[in-house]
């Protein structure tokens, strides 16, 4: 008989010990929603707080289109190198510079619409602007002066 009430403890036993195990795991992730409760009040006081300090009323003073070429004006550059024409969507005219740096010019009159043409441009450079050739930076031009004619090839594309 001691065999037979071994064997009927022992439900017993393992079903007090399983209530046991899901108590204590359910206070566990009772600890873990708390935490993250209390991190969310955190994050919420914290995006309010910067809301307070963000401005309320954004201002712009209108420019004319005179003073934006006046404040362009300022910032030229001059530099020398070669007008090359290039064969993409339709075909554009780049500045290729003595040191290698690329420009699209945006500007620039036909008179100087000649491919290998040496010159020296006093311009602004857009870096802001975008363009479908993908040639280095825009540079809007303002004068150009011609230091060579012997290189141009007209009607070929340069390498």
């Amino acid at each position: 008989m001691k065999i037979r009430t071994y064997k009927t403890k022992a439900p017993y036993t393992l079903l007090i010990l399983a209530a046991a195990l899901s108590i204590s795991a359910c206070k566990e992730e009772d600890k873990k929603e708390e935490s993250t409760m209390y991190e969310k009040e955190d994050a919420k006081t914290e995006k309010m707080k910067a809301q307070e300090n963000a401005p309320t009323e954004l201002k712009a003073e209108p420019m004319t289109q005179a003073e934006a070429k006046e404040v362009s004006v300022n910032d030229s550059v001059t530099l020398k190198g070669s007008i090359i024409y290039k064969e993409l969507e339709g075909g554009f005219f780049a500045f290729i510079t003595e040191s290698g740096d690329r420009f699209t010019l945006h500007g620039l009159d036909e008179d100087y619409h000649q491919n290998g043409l040496i010159v020296e441009i006093e311009g602004v450079t857009k870096p802001e602007m975008m363009t479908i050739t993908q040639f280095g930076t825009v540079l809007e031009v303002l004068n150009v002066k011609v230091l060579d004619t012997s290189k141009v090839i007209n009607r070929v594309e340069t390498q």
